[in-house]
């Protein structure tokens, strides 16, 4: 009986080789696609998080009765002074019992702290106002300024370079509009369009 070697299970060079090339292709394809996927998710994560929180705003000052704010804050324990810039995050907070007067900074000592949210990593949350934005005990907007409209811009942010926020094809930016009211539109922004609020 002639014993007959065992063969070999396996690729070859040639194979092996061809399937490197194939996978290779089809990352330089994949990636550029996943990477801006992970962008539209941080962007619609921020407008998301911005759209929820004006919401519990305006609830909770329907619910309690009283003056509720939203303002920018970089430290989660002051609003930053004339601030725009909602991206290092926010506070959500609410003043004492009887107190009328709109648009106050937070103050620990008088006011009451409902939610600090963080930073937004690779997002610019941009308001058209440096205006603290007020809900009133119905739920409306109040404005110290003839304007009883607010407008906030989410963009990605190129956090790599100089900072720079654009709406893009492949990554569109988000436009939240609160009106008199205290109700929120939002409307995705076209590519091109300006991140910072006009």
């Amino acid at each position: 009986m002639i014993n007959k070697p065992a063969r070999q299970h396996g690729f070859s060079l040639l194979e092996l080789m061809t399937t490197i090339t194939v996978a290779a292709i089809l990352l330089v394809i994949a990636v550029p696609s996943f990477r801006d996927v992970i962008h539209r998710n941080q962007v619609s994560s921020a407008s998301n998080e911005i759209l929820a929180s004006l919401a519990y705003a305006r609830t909770e000052a329907i619910t309690r009765g009283q003056l509720v704010s939203l303002c920018p804050s970089a430290d989660g324990a002051s609003c930053t002074a004339g601030g725009q810039a909602f991206g290092p995050g926010w506070l959500v907070y609410t003043y004492p019992a009887g107190v009328v007067s709109a648009n106050k900074a937070y103050d620990s000592t008088k006011s009451i702290l409902l939610r600090a949210t963080t930073a937004r990593t690779g997002v610019s949350i941009q308001s058209k106002s440096a205006e603290i934005v007020t809900f009133g005990q119905q739920g409306q907007l109040k404005s110290a300024t003839t304007s009883p409209t607010l407008t906030i811009v989410a963009c990605y942010s190129d956090s790599t370079s100089s900072g720079n926020s654009s709406s893009t094809t492949a990554v569109l930016g988000v436009e939240l509009d609160v009106n008199g009211s205290g109700s929120v539109q939002t409307k995705t922004l076209a590519a091109g369009a300006s991140c910072t609020p006009s």
